[in-house]
């Protein structure tokens, strides 16, 4: 069975009458008959002629999908095309653990999107019925969402450099310039709310109010925008 070099599957990517064929797990198949791969692409993300070990991770489906195409010979063991910018050191953790290459980040980012949008909608609760519990439950996510936003900033920013080789789209940018907004954001909130919380107990100050309610816009573009990099619109 022939063994391929990751330059030599590079050619059979589907286009210009050459079959489709995709590495996973060292062996290459021939997907050239699916119709989930058409002119070489699947889902509009998935480009073939290459080794999809780490993207198999996140797919909705495992590798048993693939039993049903031949095996037209195997990839060389040798760094992944899309590590090799990296360390030596890191390069072989995430060949050990592809996990780790696309997982970390879309993890975190949902504790500070749930959190902060909670705080948000708790502050908007208490200017309508004046609960004090609700005000409180408000802070208290807000610091929750502010503990869990570094976490998700690092892990993008690892991921950043682990898939996209530090490379600055427009995507990337504005998710840059959000994160920044966050955090001036949250660190203004919480000096402020700390700074004076007896005040709190009758009244909610207006502009206090808003900068909450902004927080929700923000996570949520936070998110859209990532979801636009490993889902894009298709045009």
């Amino acid at each position: 069975m022939k063994e391929f070099t990751s330059e030599e599957l590079l050619r059979f990517n589907g286009k210009d009458g050459n079959p489709t064929y995709i590495a996973l797990q060292g062996k290459v198949y021939d997907v050239s008959k699916s119709r989930l791969w058409p002119k070489g692409l699947h889902m509009n993300r998935h480009a073939s002629g290459k080794d999809l070990s780490a993207d198999i991770s996140a797919a909705p489906h495992g590798t048993e999908i693939l039993e049903r195409y031949p095996q037209v010979g195997t990839l060389k063991k040798e760094a992944s095309e899309g590590l090799k910018h990296l360390p030596s050191f890191l390069q072989a953790l995430l060949e050990k653990f592809p996990i780790a290459r696309r997982h970390p980040h879309p993890v975190m980012v949902h504790f500070p999107i749930a959190f902060l949008t909670a705080s948000s909608l708790f502050a908007v609760l208490y200017l309508f019925f004046k609960r004090p519990t609700f005000e409180s439950t408000s802070f208290y996510l807000l610091l929750l969402g502010s503990i869990a936003s570094p976490f998700a900033i690092i892990t993008g920013l690892l991921t950043w450099w682990v898939n996209y080789g530090l490379k600055l789209s427009r995507l990337i940018r504005r998710k840059m310039e959000l994160s920044i907004l966050l955090l001036f954001l949250e660190v203004v909130l919480i000096v402020w709310r700390s700074w004076s919380p007896e005040a709190y107990s009758q009244s909610l100050p207006a502009l206090y109010l808003i900068l909450m309610v902004i927080l929700t816009p923000v996570v949520l573009l936070l998110g859209y925008y990532g979801g636009q990099m490993t889902f894009p619109v298709e045009k």
